[in-house]
């Protein structure tokens, strides 16, 4: 059935401000007791794959230390349960919950096998060392809570002018927002009040040359399965004025990319909902538009998965269809191809399977990293939200296209909580250096101020980096873009700003590049 859009009119004006506080809630339920196991310390293997190898690759011990498997456990019985787990501190919270008796067999598997700690993270240098340096200033939101969640930005042309603004959202204020980045202290503008948006995109849906926006909501903050969720087109009209239109009624809706999929002529619209546990799709929009005024899209359900985070459109195969390529997170884990073969089908190819549910996947970008002349691509995985633990593991990896399926896999640098990478020429010397920031989730019991925020990754010869850091401690950044603001043949670093643990004026960090030219 076509999909039904509901039509709204804003202009880039004030909005209202709507304070969010955010606090632990306990859970209703009444726990038990801790349960004695009655397996062998060291559990059994067998079962333990049985249990936790059927809807995911089988977990091995080492990918969480000893005291965080019975918190993990707890949470995937209440995924196996079908309810909602109590919302707090694990430690609080899971206290006295009771594990059924087979789960308490397998809990001994894993906690007889797992590391008491996770080894040392990997030390990064000192910003003072970097080859190339960077002027920070910020921009701010004025007369809004100084609880920011940039969960999106871009450096674009919104306005026309020839210079790069700044394009973001905000998912806790529900915000859509512009800026001028070469103004420090400038104060954002809003362009649109969101629910609660995770991602936007300038494009021209209609093609009557006058930029639209895409935009992607949540449709909550928190992690749920619902259909508060939508896909928004804020259709320009010139001059500052959007005309919105909201396709409701879906899960959490994390990117929304406009493309031709037929050859119609017409822009397409593919959407990476991640739903939650039981929600969640990767689906095409066929645009049966007649008159702009009521936009008609139907549905085309690609993949029934949850956990879609990024859906990017390319020509894969230079047939001259339209395919894409996209993330999947939650159990699945894996960046996926999907071949165009026409008519609203698609062949579905691996490009990358991560090793286990926990990767912490988390973005990805298509580019020629190595300028061999086909896409690669640019994963990171350094999502902590789930469990809140610090893990070495997590970091920046290309996965090299060779020319077939899967793509090849080398970890370029860890980097605990990477949650956005852009590959970019930083130094200025002909090829791609690498851009990445972190998140993470607060509560961990590692020294963030040895953490790194904001790093980049010097491309010295072919697929060799060295590692920079731009900014040390409190990794506090969900997004990032790169350019060149200043027009002066260098560029240049957005940032936006997560609040998790304390307040911050700064909605977006601008970093100048201080490279002599």
């Amino acid at each position: 059935m076509p999909s039904v859009w509901r039509a709204t009119s804003w202009l880039i004006a004030a909005s209202c401000v709507v304070v969010v506080a955010l606090a632990w809630r306990t859970s209703p339920l009444i726990h038990a007791s801790p349960s004695q196991s009655t397996t062998t310390p060291q559990g059994d293997e067998k079962q333990a794959r049985a249990m936790c190898g059927v809807c995911h690759p089988f977990p091995q011990p080492d990918i969480l230390p000893r005291h965080a498997w019975r918190d993990e456990f707890i949470r995937m019985m209440f995924i196996r349960q079908n309810r909602l787990p109590p919302i707090g501190p694990p430690s609080t919270v899971n206290r006295t919950i009771q594990l059924p008796p087979d789960m308490e067999q397998v809990l001994a598997f894993y906690t007889s096998r797992a590391p008491e700690h996770f080894p040392a993270l990997e030390s990064w240098p000192d910003p003072s060392e970097s080859p190339v340096q960077f002027a920070r200033h910020s921009l701010t939101m004025p007369d809004m809570p100084n609880t920011p969640a940039v969960s999106n930005i871009h450096l674009v042309d919104v306005d026309g002018d020839g210079q790069l603004d700044v394009l973001g959202t905000d998912m806790r204020q529900g915000l859509v927002f512009t800026g001028h980045p070469e103004k420090p202290g400038s104060a954002l503008s809003i362009v649109a009040s969101i629910p609660h948006p995770s991602h936007v995109t300038l494009t021209d849906l209609d093609n009557d040359g006058i930029p639209d926006l895409l935009v992607a909501d949540l449709g909550t903050f928190f992690p749920e399965d619902h259909d508060k969720g939508a896909v928004i087109w804020l259709r320009g009209l010139g001059h500052g004025k959007f005309s919105a239109f909201w396709l409701d009624g879906w899960p959490r809706v994390a990117d929304v990319e406009a493309a031709d999929f037929n050859g119609d002529g017409k822009n397409d619209l593919a959407v990476a909902a991640f739903g939650h546990r039981k929600t969640g799709q990767i689906a095409i929009l066929e645009n049966r538009t007649t008159n702009v005024s009521q936009p008609v899209f139907t549905t085309h359900t690609i993949d029934r998965r949850t956990g879609g985070i990024h859906v990017i459109p390319v020509d894969l195969n230079h047939d001259g269809k339209m395919d894409f390529v996209a993330l999947l997170a939650q159990e699945h884990e894996t960046v996926l191809a999907y071949i165009n073969k026409g008519d609203f089908t698609f062949e579905r190819k691996v490009i990358y399977a991560a090793p286990h549910p926990n990767w912490g996947s988390s973005g990805i970008q298509l580019v020629d990293l190595d300028g061999d002349g086909d896409l690669d691509v640019l994963l990171t995985h350094g999502d902590t939200f789930d469990d809140g633990i610090v893990k070495p593991y997590h970091g920046i990896q290309w996965l090299e296209n060779t020319g077939g399926y899967p793509f090849v896999e080398h970890t370029l640098a860890q980097m605990p909580g990477v949650l956005r990478a852009q590959a970019v020429d930083l130094d200025g010397d002909g090829d791609l250096d690498i851009v990445a920031c972190g998140l993470l989730a607060g509560g961990s019991d590692v020294d963030e101020k040895t953490i790194p925020a904001l790093v980049w990754l010097e491309q010295t010869k072919r697929g060799v980096f060295v590692r920079h850091t731009i900014e040390m401690g409190f990794p506090r950044h969900a997004t990032l873009d790169v350019g060149d603001i200043n027009a002066d043949g260098a560029i240049d670093i957005v940032v936006g700003n997560f609040s998790i643990d304390k307040p911050m004026t700064a909605w977006v960090d601008v970093w100048i590049n201080q490279r002599k030219r």
